[in-house]
């Protein structure tokens, strides 16, 4: 009697449970859950895409694209509002968050960034695969982690830092032209 009991208690304990499938978060969710505004607060937009700008300090290139990239952005975020967002992630050789966010001041720039201590957990250095990354450049993600495009080829000759922008210029036009029929 004790067992069946027993044995029934275990039944009915288990015909209750629901087993939950865990989702993993995607670079897309990952890289937004650490992503903050200059002041530390959180992104309060999910966008269609995210930019992920690669760039440094120390160089020059970066430097020299600071007045044309700010235009650029000013333009998607006109065209495009909360459609798009730049996440600016520095350098594998940043040492600490004083640097990023020297950059991200010095420059004006008004970009979301994340912050030094969470690069690792955030996976945003992951996304460069190689860690031969020409700077400045970006990487554009969808909603569903899938990398659309990067600034990196596979030599340095491929290297086109404006790649993922142009692409993501020319998704639009696909998009406005299907919106027209």
């Amino acid at each position: 009697m004790k067992r069946s009991v027993c044995l029934l208690m275990v039944v009915l304990v288990l015909s209750g449970c629901r087993t939950i499938a865990v989702q993993e978060e995607n670079a897309y969710q990952r890289i937004l859950s650490f992503a903050v505004d200059q002041e530390q607060k959180p992104l309060s937009i999910q966008p269609k895409y995210l930019l992920v700008y690669y760039s440094a300090q120390w160089c020059p290139y970066c430097v020299e694209y600071e007045q044309q990239l700010k235009q650029t952005y000013a333009q998607l975020q006109a065209l495009f509002p909360d459609q798009i967002e730049i996440v600016f992630a520095g350098h594998l050789n940043d040492q600490d968050n004083e640097t990023l966010l020297s950059f991200l001041k010095e420059g004006s720039y008004p970009f979301s960034y994340i912050p030094y201590e969470d690069r690792v957990q955030s996976g945003v250095m992951d996304l460069l695969g190689e860690h031969r990354f020409y700077i400045p450049g970006f990487i554009l993600l969808d909603r569903t982690g899938t990398i659309r495009s990067s600034s990196n080829g596979a030599t340095k000759e491929e290297y086109l830092r404006d790649r993922p922008i142009q692409y993501l210029q020319s998704l639009w036009m696909e998009d406005c032209a299907a919106c027209q029929k």
